[in-house]
């Protein structure tokens, strides 16, 4: 095999890796550290992808806001059309508050917590 093909293979290997290991990370503060808290909705967006060689795909961007210790952190997560369900019971709009579960040693580190 060529050099630079097994060498290309390893890097795709590391970042995969890398990738991954973030992932967990962040998953598990979460799980360890995660703490309730009320976020603002600052924007709801939604994008479409839709072409002939896959079915259409279509996700929710939620931008939201929380403060923890006097400071404002801001983030975007996305959500799939089909597990819109999981986090809220009728889609919400600026200014409407959701929960968010964030981790207290990495405030930054936070996600929209599903309903029960």
């Amino acid at each position: 095999m060529n050099k630079k093909f097994l060498g290309l293979i390893a890097v795709l290997f590391i970042a995969i890796s890398v990738l991954a290991f973030n992932t967990y990370y962040k998953k598990e503060g979460l799980i360890k550290n995660g703490a309730v808290t009320t976020a603002v909705i600052e924007k709801i967006s939604t994008n479409r992808i839709d072409n002939e060689f896959s079915p259409t795909v279509e996700n929710i961007h939620v931008k939201y806001s929380y403060i923890i210790d006097s400071k404002e952190y801001t983030k975007t997560e996305e959500i799939s059309r089909h597990e819109h369900d999981l986090y809220f019971e009728k889609t919400g709009k600026a200014g409407d508050s959701i929960k968010i579960i964030y981790d207290s040693e990495k405030p930054t580190n936070s996600k929209i917590e599903k309903i029960k």
